[in-house]
Parts: C-alpha cells; sequence; structure tokens
C-alpha cells in the first residue's frame, strides 16, 4: 500500500528558455588561417516548488511555494590561428569562453529527506559557472601532437554543509570561488600492423 509522505513529496515547475545568434568568420591567408566566433545567449528561467513543510508552532506540515525568476544575457567569444606556413611543424593558438548551468535539481529550494539527520536542498541563487581558456598547441610531422592549456572558472559550484541547526545538516550547492587549471597534453599515434590466417 503507498503511503503519502509530506516530508518527501514535492512539485517542482521549471522552465528555462535560452535564445542564441552564432556570427563566425573563417578566413585562410598565405602562412596561416583565422577562425573567430561570437555566440550570444539570452536565458530566461521561472522555477515553482511546491510542497509541504514542517511548522513548529502548527506541530504540523503547512503549504508553502517558492518561486523564482532569472533573465541574463552572455556573450561567448572564441578565437584561432593555426600558422602553417611549414606543413610539417604546425603551429596554433586558441581562446573560448563557455558555460555550465546547474542542473534544474539544484535550484528547487525543497529539502529532500535523507535521513533523520540529513536533507537536501536546492538553491535559487545558483549561478553558472563560466570557464576561459586559453591554449597553444603544436603538431609535428601530423604525428606528433602536444596541447598547453590554461582555463579560469569563475563561480564554481560545489556542495556545502549547513549545521546551523542542530537537529540536522541540509547540503546545497553555492557558488564558492574560482578555479584556475593549467593542463598539458602529448599525443602519438602509433600504427602497427596486425594480419590474421584462416
Amino acid at each position: 500500500m503507498n503511503v503519502y509522505d509530506s516530508a518527501r513529496s514535492n512539485s517542482f515547475d521549471y522552465k528555462e528558455n535560452v535564445n542564441a545568434a552564432y556570427i563566425n568568420y573563417n578566413k585562410q591567408y598565405k602562412s596561416f588561417m583565422v577562425q573567430a566566433g561570437l555566440r550570444v545567449e539570452q536565458t530566461n528561467i521561472q522555477g515553482d516548488s511546491y510542497g509541504y513543510s514542517w511548522n513548529d508552532q502548527a506541530d504540523d506540515f503547512v503549504d508553502y511555494k517558492g518561486s523564482f525568476d532569472r533573465n541574463y544575457v552572455d556573450f561567448f567569444p572564441s578565437l584561432a590561428f593555426t600558422f602553417n606556413k611549414n606543413p610539417m611543424s604546425q603551429w596554433g593558438i586558441s581562446a573560448s569562453r563557455r558555460i555550465d548551468r546547474p542542473a534544474y535539481q539544484d535550484l528547487n529550494p525543497f529539502e529532500f529527506k535523507l535521513d533523520d539527520y540529513s536533507y537536501m536542498k536546492g538553491n535559487i541563487n545558483l549561478k553558472p559557472q563560466y570557464t576561459n581558456s586559453i591554449g597553444v598547441t603544436h603538431s609535428y610531422k601530423y604525428k606528433l601532437n602536444t596541447k598547453l592549456n590554461y582555463s579560469h572558472v569563475k563561480d564554481i559550484f560545489s556542495f556545502l554543509i549547513d549545521t546551523a541547526e542542530v537537529t540536522k545538516s541540509v547540503m546545497s550547492k553555492q557558488n564558492l570561488a574560482t578555479q584556475d587549471i593549467v593542463s598539458f597534453n602529448v599525443s602519438y599515434p602509433f600504427v602497427k600492423n596486425i594480419s590474421l590466417r584462416l
């Protein structure tokens, strides 16, 4: 028999609309190629959360509704140069900006009960995180490929535990800080002929 559990029941109506426009430029010159682009995004978000929350004064669950709206415009440029004067040794430089949006469930303000002492709650103020990257690549004889990349991430979201209440702890995602990432990759394909005889 199914039993309705007010502490774990919730309805979350979430609408997200992203309108985007793109422009690209690509040109081959004598000794290098350039590619530039710009993406513009206009985002509209609306969230409505319905459920029940415990009220100590009433000593019972009471109806609640949590709502939020958000509208913003973002610009995402990209630029890449490929220097191919010497086909056996090609250099490239690229830069770009990208966005990582939070999952809709991370925005739901309802407190999900995990156990008697732990809850998980969405954060309506959670913002997207943005990554700005720049990289340098080199290709030698079309085989040995190296890449050095630097990325700066802004408004990283990560779980934090709120222990302000004595009887429970609540986990939610927050925009914490920034992160800097440096990576270096080297690749070289090895091709080995394999013959099968039946």
